[in-house]
């Protein structure tokens, strides 16, 4: 693959991923962290996150924030479980079953579009990668507020590399989240 279709290049996806299977048996915060910064890194991204899903679809759990996220983020109670039917853009991902980008959030017209809480970073623009196994979305990882616009290269890129980390990071995840 070219630069052009990984922002940062397949090699260097590949290489965050052998960091990865080298902290293995690190805690899963701790390579949670890994990959939420990876996914900064990788989409040139500002904020992540992660979230696991039920085996019916129908609830995420946020199992993960990004540093800058977490310290941007002003909300006094970060919810931790999502009924999907109650979760704005974001939960699009899944219920279209691909990747959402939003590149100007604040003109974007769309029913499902439902703002966000008082205290929450403020989104110019974001990206939702739904992660499948088989044809069941497992996770979902999302960047926010890149400098550029998203493009079908970032979400290949990410979702690449988020189908790489997760036999690593699945292991980990309690099972009563999944």
């Amino acid at each position: 693959m070219t630069e052009s279709h990984f922002p940062q290049g397949e090699e260097e996806i590949l290489k965050k991923i052998e960091i990865l299977e080298k902290n293995a048996n690190a805690s899963m915060q701790e390579i949670l962290d890994i990959v939420l910064e990876d996914a900064c890194q990788i989409t040139r991204s500002k904020l992540s996150f992660f979230a696991v899903m039920s085996k019916d679809e129908q609830v995420l759990t946020m199992i993960g924030w990004s540093r800058s996220a977490m310290a941007t983020c002003k909300m006094l109670i970060k919810p931790i479980i999502y009924i999907l039917e109650d979760t704005g853009l974001w939960g699009d991902a899944v219920r279209e079953r691909k990747t959402i980008i939003t590149n100007d959030y604040k003109s974007l017209l769309k029913p499902t579009k439902k703002g966000y809480p008082p205290g929450h970073v403020e989104l110019e623009k974001h990206m939702n990668v739904p992660l499948f196994y088989g044809d069941r979305i497992v996770a979902l990882c999302g960047v926010g507020n890149s400098d550029s616009d998203y493009t079908e290269n970032h979400a290949n890129a990410l979702a690449s590399y988020i189908s790489k980390a997760w036999k690593i990071l699945q292991p980990k995840v309690p099972m009563n989240t999944l």
